[in-house]
């Protein structure tokens, strides 16, 4: 195909796009910058449900010891308590109640 050829094709395609106009972004020098959150009291409250104003029900107490290499039953302790269970072939062994 000839240079001759592809200059009207080229020219057309040229005055085609130049028929769109520019999308250029505006900027708005006096708009505010959306919130931060870095305070706390800005933040919005979360709707109901969706974590607070909830009850959840957990016991104080709990009575499985629980170590690295198993677990034991244990009087009623408070949870994260540290006890200990004899493990047989291991010994005794440190754990938190669970």
């Amino acid at each position: 195909m000839s240079p001759h050829k592809l200059v009207l094709p080229a020219m057309l395609g040229a005055l085609l796009l130049s028929a769109f106009p520019a999308g250029a972004q505006y900027y708005d020098p006096y708009r505010r910058p959306p919130p931060s959150y870095d305070d706390e009291y800005e933040r919005p409250a979360p709707p109901y449900g969706y974590g607070y104003g909830r009850r959840y029900y957990r016991p104080a107490y709990g009575n499985v010891c629980v170590t690295g290499r198993g677990d034991c039953p244990t009087p009623a302790l408070p949870y994260g308590s540290n006890c200990g269970c004899y493990i047989p072939g291991f010994g005794n062994k440190r754990g938190i109640v669970q």
